[in-house]
């Protein structure tokens, strides 16, 4: 049985789901290895998506704390003197800490780091393309398995919650799904401007399920304050992860549409068309190659300020896409 450990560092929710795919094609090419991620900081599989994670991880180290300097221990917080794993993956890319990591034991050492120079394989054509962020995940992971990955959507929801959904949105169809928070305020497009796109489709029809995380409360009230009975499927279903129920949602909504966020990353399914709002960050790193997945970014209007991107953009795109 092979040894894998991954090394990360850390995750907040959007980047747990991001990886959620990567993970799942480690499991799949090795399937009878026990595969370790160990983060260097905190990471939701050791939390919020604890439950999801574990089908394929053997287990989650965090907070590792690995140090460079040959005389001190590998690791503040856990024991790696004798450890050996036959593959060890790199996913990030600061010199020092794939330095400190390379002091574990293994058999091939896979990293990016630096153009590839501690790896001990390396790609043929080192190309600096922009590439989304878990493409160039998966490039290691090839690296291993020596061929070709092409990732599918294997999302593994629970039967009952898909059930329950199915007869929640049965009479919200055909229903558009909107997710007007994220963690930073310059990320944030105006509310009122994801309540003019909801007010558009509406009266074309359409039913309209909003999606807030904990702390999008402004938006939240703001909906509240502005429609009648707003639909939330994550308030009207329980004993389900709320990221669960978001992505699941997916399989019964006509689109939808988010900022560059965490939820947005769980709406990013593929199982629906999705556009996604983006302002300082690239979005050919933060979305997958998918003809599902459509990006409108103010960059492309000469500016980091999100609301630079026009309601009628927005409308005009969902409309081409349903």
């Amino acid at each position: 049985m092979e040894k894998i450990l991954v090394f990360s560092n850390g995750e907040k929710m959007g980047d747990g789901i991001i990886k959620l795919p990567f993970i799942f094609e480690i499991f799949k090419h090795f399937q009878n290895s026990k595969i370790t991620w160990l983060a260097h900081g905190t990471t939701v599989y050791s939390t919020s998506l604890k439950k999801v994670s574990s089908r394929y991880l053997f287990e989650v180290i965090y907070n590792s704390n690995l140090n460079i300097l040959p005389w001190q221990k590998i690791s503040d917080n856990y024991n790696f003197n004798n450890k050996f794993y036959d593959i060890i993956i790199d996913t990030q890319k600061t010199v020092y800490k794939t330095l400190a990591l390379k002091r574990i034991k293994s058999k091939i050492f896979v990293s990016s780091t630096a153009s590839w120079i501690f790896s001990d394989i390396k790609p043929k054509n080192r190309t600096k393309e922009k590439k989304y962020y878990l493409d160039n995940l998966y490039d290691m992971l090839e690296l291993t398995i020596k061929k070709k990955i092409i990732p599918t959507n294997n999302y593994f929801f629970s039967k009952k919650l898909e059930n329950e959904l199915k007869i929640l949105f049965k009479e919200k169809k055909p229903c558009i799904g909107i997710a007007p928070g994220a963690g930073e305020q310059n990320r944030k497009w105006n509310i009122e401007n994801f309540i003019e796109v909801a007010k558009y489709f509406m009266k074309k029809g359409y039913k309209i399920a909003f999606f807030t995380g904990p702390d999008d409360f402004d938006e939240k009230k703001s909906i509240i304050n502005f429609f009648t009975n707003p639909f939330f499927p994550e308030d009207l279903i329980n004993n389900y992860p709320g990221f669960e129920i978001v992505m699941a949602s997916t399989k019964f909504m006509t689109c939808s549409l988010a900022n560059d966020s965490g939820v947005g990353h769980m709406l990013s399914t593929s199982l629906c068309p999705h556009v996604k709002l983006f302002s300082h960050h690239d979005p050919q790193k933060f979305s997958p190659r998918s003809s599902m997945i459509h990006t409108i970014s103010s960059l492309e209007l000469g500016s980091v300020n999100i609301n630079t991107i026009s309601v009628k953009n927005v409308i005009e795109t969902i409309e081409k896409l349903i």
